[in-house]
């Protein structure tokens, strides 16, 4: 087999195209209006730390794929059940507090706690996580749109409508990652501003992690209030009025060692809502390889239909036309990308079959973006 090998002058670099989106859900879906938990990854031991949601039911759709995950953190460990094992203090809502803590703040001490734009701490935290087989280089901002429904009406009802504000800000960078800020506001109609101009801040969005942290003392119905004084918003569902099951009725304590139910409440709102719109973003870099085809070269086969083969199949070397003798004829169809190892690693396929012998040289660009 016969191979041309490429020096510097045969490779150019093409521009980078920065930015360039894509859908992130299953089946080049750009949203998602179903959405469906698995019982048996709910009730495994990782089922207290969060929860996997999918496209489908995995229990009835072996084409189900994880799209994204749900999780809760308590700063001090309160709202979740103290697992086999583990010692006094430490709960699955603390190591995901913490877990997040560490990735996202620039200060990981255990005092530090997440704040919103507006200043408040939140002990409670709620994190969704985008699958990384999702997403490419990170999420699009100005892209993504969640809605979040709750029936309980203690201290809201209804639907609150996120978005990001990656269209009036540039963003800060904490802990080295991009982050914007998590504001009310609706996919047609941008950013929602209440009478006083004032802009509502419910968390912080990680663009190049696909994280979405939501501040959790706004949403869990332990304060009567939500940002810069509007209504605040309850994840809190009222189990059987609501179609759930009897068991799901939590109280939203938030009580040492135990179980608020706070990643089936984050589910199920999200659930409830029956929205979620989000593109993938990455920048793409082109690379041109000039493969030049002497007249001497690759006019010559292996096919079987070129040469004559022997009772043992093998090739022989002899033509198996006549007319191909001092005067051969191939058809390029196909350059294969191999590395020293003589491993193929890329296959560009040419648009119709190139005809080749001793009185033609040609070229052929191959482009690859990466």
């Amino acid at each position: 087999m016969a191979y041309t090998i490429l020096d510097a002058e045969d490779i150019i670099l093409g521009n980078v195209v920065q930015g360039v989106t894509s859908t992130a859900f299953s089946g080049n879906s750009g949203s998602l209006v179903a959405f469906f938990s698995s019982s048996t990854q709910t009730a495994s031991n990782a089922g207290p730390y969060h929860y996997e949601v999918y496209n489908a039911d995995p229990a009835a759709n072996s084409a189900a794929e994880v799209q994204f995950s749900v999780a809760a953190g308590n700063a001090k460990g309160s709202g979740s059940a103290r697992q086999t094992g583990a010692s006094v203090g430490n709960s699955p809502t603390k190591a995901i507090y913490s877990q997040f803590r560490n990735l996202l703040l620039d200060n990981p001490t255990d005092t530090a706690q997440f704040t919103t734009a507006d200043g408040v701490s939140h002990e409670n935290m709620f994190f969704i996580s985008m699958n990384r087989a999702r997403y490419k280089q990170g999420v699009n901002p100005g892209s993504w749109y969640l809605e979040l429904s709750s029936s309980y009406h203690t201290y809201a009802s209804g639907t609150l409508k996120l978005r990001d504000d990656s269209t009036v800000s540039d963003g800060n960078v904490e802990n080295g990652h991009l982050v914007y800020n998590i504001v009310s506001g609706s996919e047609a109609s941008g950013i929602f501003a209440d009478g006083s101009s004032n802009t509502h801040y419910w968390g912080k969005f990680y663009p190049d992690l696909g994280i979405l942290a939501l501040g959790g003392n706004y949403m869990t119905g332990s304060v009567n209030a939500g940002p810069q004084g509007s209504p605040g918003f309850s994840l809190k569902e009222n189990g059987p009025a609501t179609g759930l099951p009897a068991s799901f009725d939590h109280s939203f304590l938030a009580a040492a060692n135990t179980d608020d139910g706070f990643n089936d409440e984050l589910f199920w709102s999200i659930k409830r809502g029956k929205y979620f719109a989000l593109r993938a973003e990455e920048d793409v870099s082109s690379t041109h390889y000039f493969i030049r085809a002497k007249n001497q070269h690759y006019n010559y086969s292996m096919n079987h239909t070129y040469q004559r083969t022997g009772s043992n199949g093998e090739i022989n070397g002899q033509l198996l036309h006549s007319t191909f003798i001092q005067n051969p004829q191939t058809f390029i169809t196909t350059v294969g990308m191999y590395n020293d190892s003589n491993e193929l690693l890329a296959i560009a396929k040419l648009s119709k079959p190139l005809l080749k012998n001793f009185e033609r040289e040609t070229t052929i660009r191959v482009k690859l973006d990466h």
